[in-house]
């Protein structure tokens, strides 16, 4: 099987997401702080080279990203403000 440029990008774009998920939560699972730092520098990393990736197939147009209606805004920000009112924990705490 052969894979041309677009395969190839989209794939490792889904393994940045994977690494990205698998570095977040090791590092909120750290009992170490140096460990947890290394773990959270690491995660910036990958974040940065998902951001170039996704830019790089979006701006090629294969990555399509919808145009959210003032409908879908307003019923996404009603959907949030009802899940903090049921889970405050969810706020972030300065």
């Amino acid at each position: 099987m052969i894979l041309d440029d677009r395969d190839m990008i989209a794939d490792m774009l889904l393994m940045q997401k994977q690494l990205i998920h698998s570095y977040m939560m090791a590092e909120r699972e750290s009992a170490n702080s140096h460990l947890r730092e290394a773990l959270h520098d690491l995660h910036g990393e990958e974040e940065n080279l998902h951001a170039k990736m996704f830019h790089s197939m979006h701006q090629r147009d294969w990555y399509k990203t919808p145009v959210a209606g003032q409908q879908a805004i307003e019923s996404s920000i009603i959907n949030w403000e009802q899940k903090l009112v049921r889970q405050p924990e969810l706020r972030h705490q300065s």
